[in-house]
């Protein structure tokens, strides 16, 4: 009996003292970084610590290049506009649809960085609601959903911009590669049908920042199709619109295809974002 209660104290005793002798040891780690007992306790930390997390795929980590800038800020809309340089455009080399590939001289340009956004439209539009193409949720900085090309047109012109012609629509979206991001084509790098991204619905604008072409131009592939000013050569009512929406699949957001629609119609997943000419 005498044996067990005094083993109780002991062990009472050295509990008490741990926490004192923690609190001491890290004082003396403090005190002497360069003594024998703080050296062994940081190679044991070395050792116990996590592995280092793997570089990043190179597709996520490409540095965007330098020819976004100069960037201008848009006074009407208070949009951020990047520059996109002159460049001979080969217009349609891949398209599955209709039109032969055709080099196009593009002179200097600028475009919105993302797709015109809730907020930038209520500025326009004071009424518009986005909760019906949200799931019901307010979302200011999702894209402008279910608007037709005549509101479109008419927001990018009260904005002293314009709709992108076609040919500029691609160049800023990369213009040589199937996708904005490179050649392969990556599910977590643009809002479009299924899970892989994410989003049930349309996405805040910028949301895939590694899915943005080499320009830095935003969310060109999913998310919303875009409205472009290019008519259909046969039918003078329909227009066309480009990227896939968070609906669409591979093959519709590549670059290179394009969905002629009417002008009037409103889908939810119908987008647009403006252009700029240079000097103007």
């Amino acid at each position: 009996m005498r044996a067990l209660i005094l083993f109780i104290l002991l062990f009472a005793w050295v509990s008490a003292c741990a926490p004192a002798s923690h609190k001491h040891r890290k004082r003396y780690r403090k005190a002497y970084p360069d003594a024998p007992l703080a050296q062994k306790h940081k190679r044991t930390l070395k050792k116990t610590s996590p592995a280092k997390r793997k570089k990043p795929n190179a597709v996520l980590s490409r540095p965007v290049q330098s020819s976004l800038l100069p960037t201008i800020l848009n006074k009407q809309d208070k949009t951020l506009m990047i520059l996109i340089q002159a460049s001979k455009n080969n217009s349609g080399k891949t398209r599955v649809d209709s039109n032969k590939a055709e080099t196009i001289d593009l002179p200097k340009f600028y475009i919105d960085r993302t797709e015109t956004t809730v907020m930038s439209f209520r500025l326009y539009q004071p009424g518009y609601d986005e909760k019906p193409f949200t799931g019901g949720k307010d979302c200011p900085t999702c894209p402008v959903m279910g608007i037709n090309w005549v509101q479109a047109s008419k927001y990018c012109h009260w904005a002293g911009k314009r709709l992108p012609r076609e040919e500029e629509w691609e160049a800023a979206a990369s213009g040589t590669h199937p996708f904005p991001w490179g050649e392969t084509f990556h599910a977590r790098l643009a809002n479009l049908f299924g899970q892989e991204d994410g989003h049930l619905f349309a996405a805040p604008v910028g949301s895939f920042l590694s899915g943005a072409s080499a320009s830095g131009v935003m969310d060109m592939s999913g998310n919303v199709w875009e409205w472009v000013d290019t008519k259909n050569t046969q039918q003078s009512d329909t227009r066309v619109v480009k990227g896939g929406g968070w609906t669409s699949n591979e093959k519709q957001a590549r670059i290179s295809f394009r969905n002629s629609v009417n002008l009037n119609m409103k889908n939810p997943t119908f987008g647009f974002r403006c252009a700029k000419s240079l000097g103007k």
